[in-house]
C-alpha cells in the first residue's frame, strides 16, 4: 500500500509540475505573445510599395502624364505620429494627389489628400511611376 501512494503522489507532482509549465511556459518563452510592432518604422521601400499598391488600383491614376513623390515624413494624425507621402499625378482631366500613410514601414491608407495635407513636402520626380502606367496600359 505504501508504493501505490508513493506512486499516486509522485504522479500528482509531476501532473502539477507539467500543467505549471503549460500554463506559464508559452508566456514566459515567448511563443503566446506577438512581437512588439514599431508603428513608426522607417517605410525604406515606399516607391515600390507605392508602385506595387497602384498596379493592384490603377484606374483612377492610369491617365497620369507626369508624377511626383515626396520622401517620407513624420506626421501628426490625431494623437500619433505616422510616416506619410504625398503623391501628385497630373493627367489631362486635372491633378490627383494622394496621401499614403504608413503603419510599421507598409502602406496602411492610400487615400485623396486634402487642400493642405501636401502643401510643405518637397516633391521629387518619379519616372518609374510612369513606366509602370505604361506597363499596365499594354496589358489592357
Amino acid at each position: 500500500m505504501p508504493i501505490k501512494t508513493g506512486v499516486s503522489r509522485a504522479c500528482s507532482v509531476f501532473l502539477l509540475v507539467q500543467l505549471a509549465a503549460a500554463g506559464t511556459g508559452c508566456s514566459e518563452f515567448g511563443f503566446g505573445r506577438d512581437k512588439a510592432v514599431d508603428p513608426n518604422l522607417f517605410p525604406e521601400n515606399y516607391k515600390k510599395d507605392v508602385l506595387a499598391y497602384v498596379e493592384n488600383h490603377p484606374a483612377e491614376l492610369l491617365n497620369a502624364r507626369d508624377a511626383t513623390i515626396s520622401a517620407p515624413a513624420l506626421r501628426q494624425f490625431g494623437g500619433e505620429s505616422r510616416y506619410f507621402v504625398c503623391l501628385r499625378a497630373d493627367a489631362p482631366d486635372g491633378r490627383k494627389e494622394k496621401m499614403v500613410i504608413f503603419f510599421s514601414g507598409r502602406i496602411n491608407q492610400f487615400v485623396d489628400a486634402e487642400s493642405n495635407q501636401c502643401n510643405a513636402v518637397q516633391y521629387q520626380p518619379f519616372p518609374e511611376f510612369l513606366a509602370q502606367l505604361r506597363e499596365l496600359k499594354q496589358k489592357k
